[in-house]
């Protein structure tokens, strides 16, 4: 399962569930459940986590459900115009991946 990340911003409540489509919300009202349960830290503990790495504007946020694992997908322009992605596990909120990208 992929869910989009740029509804993501429901968990937080930025962004009315009356504005998106059917699947993109039953996408969402499954995120809110997983955190709501325990399953996966909410985002902005994850950005908690790493201040020193998470710097710059979000460009790309992704929530992947890969197996039996749950992964947060994040994607930053830092300030000197380098673009960082980033893979955290979504329930333990440990660093997996960072990639520099063109």
């Amino acid at each position: 399962m992929r869910i989009v990340s740029v509804f993501l911003a429901l968990v937080v409540g930025t962004i009315s569930a009356g504005l998106l489509a059917d699947d993109d919300d039953r996408e969402l009202q499954q995120i809110r459940r997983w955190v709501m349960e325990g399953r996966i830290l909410p985002l902005q503990q994850i950005l908690d986590r790493y201040p020193a790495r998470f710097i710059g504007r979000l460009l790309d946020l992704e929530v992947e459900q890969e197996d039996s694992s749950i992964v947060y997908e994040l994607e930053f322009l830092r300030p000197d115009g380098r673009v960082t992605g980033y893979r955290v596990d979504a329930r333990s909120g440990k660093l997996l991946e960072q990639e520099e990208r063109d």
